[in-house]
């Protein structure tokens, strides 16, 4: 049973904790509606449990502390940091303590490598982001490695030295020079000297293209990255040839978009653990559920005015359950909970941030925590993305270029149905 009262934390200090006032909706919508608020939802006892579940979870994962501990180990958070912020994982102040600004990157890169999300990094993780940074420096100014600097930054050459560790050549580099590792050399017998990168198949093999649910965010985007890397880049506006794996290219970009925007709102959450953060998305999840259940055969319009109406009834501000919505968006992604981010995306959408009808048109279109939709759904909630875009109202870093290719993907904005693609991408 959900609680009838919670505790507020009030931004500025000095202020004392009160009773929330009691939803006149049901018990979902009167947690959603106090449990998302800015994030300031506190329930001081569930608070203490999960702190120790975060201590322990603490303990037997991380693999790099916090700093304080040693020299040697605030030198290596250094490094950590320095390399992160060499590939575009912006981490701030390179001081050797890696706090949740910190956390965040090594999020981010993890997601874009593949490797499990939890924003600590295990050995290998380290040894990967450490050797790459240096081969960075000693290597951008060499062909080919200089044309991907210049073509797509720092964090280009990342996503090239991980393929080349997975066996998948560069462009233009000649066969001799590849640093292959096949992979039954991935698990520990390489060439000295050799960090080989993972890919993170959850502890075993996904099934792409067969299986009609179930489909996960983070296989899905590695499937792509690979599918992207051997084609020689991302699809381009005006030279879009899958439109399929154009769409996922896209998808797998808003994805890094939503974990990024995530984290910044919750460097703001005070007085709010990250598990905690999770368990009250995890919420969202159930309590937007009889809203999402369907979505794959019902009309947008219907979803839209059915989630309205839940949102208006929590008697919550809408711009503070936005908030709220855009945190647990980035959470999904980070847990790889495709259910969590379709929730949150239809939540923003039916906010009035039509942008988000993007990620829910992906969600739909590629059976993300839905069945695989046969209907016009994935290109209704497409259009109302592109048409927001293109009225100005972007989100998840919908620049024109990715505006261009969205819409020529789909088959533009205006009149039409996008077309349906029936199995995952490739080449």
């Amino acid at each position: 049973m959900i609680a009838k009262y919670l505790c507020a934390t009030a931004v500025a200090a000095g202020l004392v904790l009160a009773p929330a006032t009691e939803s006149q909706a049901d018990e979902g919508a009167a947690f959603l509606g106090g449990a998302l608020v800015g994030g300031l939802i506190v329930n001081e006892v569930h608070k203490n449990k999960q702190r120790q579940q975060r201590a322990a979870r603490q303990s037997t994962r991380r693999a790099t502390g916090y700093s304080g501990t040693t020299a040697a180990q605030r030198q290596q958070n250094r490094e950590v940091q320095s390399a992160l912020n060499y590939f575009g994982y912006n981490v701030g102040v390179v001081d050797g303590q890696l706090g949740r600004r910190s956390r965040a990157g090594i999020s981010r890169y993890q997601a874009d490598m593949g490797y499990n999300i939890d924003g600590y990094l295990d050995a290998h993780e380290r040894n990967f982001l450490l050797t790459s940074h240096q081969r960075a420096l000693s290597s951008a100014h060499v062909a080919p490695y200089n044309q991907i600097l210049a073509s797509q930054g720092q964090a280009g050459l990342l996503r090239t030295y991980r393929n080349e560790q997975l066996g998948i050549a560069t462009p233009a580099q000649p066969q001799s020079q590849l640093a292959v590792v096949p992979q039954t050399q991935q698990q520990g017998t390489a060439p000295q000297g050799t960090v080989t990168a993972r890919a993170d198949t959850g502890g075993q093999l996904p099934s792409f293209g067969f299986a009609s649910t179930g489909k996960s965010p983070n296989a899905l985007c590695n499937e792509t990255n690979v599918a992207t890397a051997s084609n020689g880049g991302s699809a381009q506006p005006g030279s879009v040839t899958n439109p399929a794996l154009a769409l996922n290219e896209q998808f797998c970009h808003a994805r890094v978009q939503a974990m990024a925007e995530a984290s910044q709102l919750e460097e703001a959450i005070p007085n709010m653990t990250a598990p905690q953060i999770e368990d009250q998305c995890l919420r969202l999840t159930e309590a937007l559920e009889p809203q999402v259940s369907g979505i794959e055969y019902t009309a947008m319009g219907e979803v839209i005015d059915k989630t309205s109406g839940f949102l208006r009834n929590s008697g919550q501000p809408m711009d503070q359950l936005v908030s709220g919505g855009k945190v647990c968006l980035g959470v999904g992604y980070r847990l790889d909970d495709a259910d969590m981010a379709l929730a949150s995306g239809v939540l923003l959408a039916a906010a009035g941030q039509s942008g988000y009808g993007e990620v829910v048109s992906h969600h739909l279109r590629e059976g993300l925590g839905v069945n695989k939709s046969t209907g016009s759904q994935p290109g209704d909630w497409m259009r109302l993305a592109l048409g927001a875009a293109q009225s100005g109202n972007t989100v998840l870093g919908q620049t024109p270029d990715r505006i261009a290719v969205l819409s020529e993907a789909s088959g533009g904005a205006g009149g039409g149905s996008l077309p349906v693609f029936s199995t995952s991408s490739g080449n």
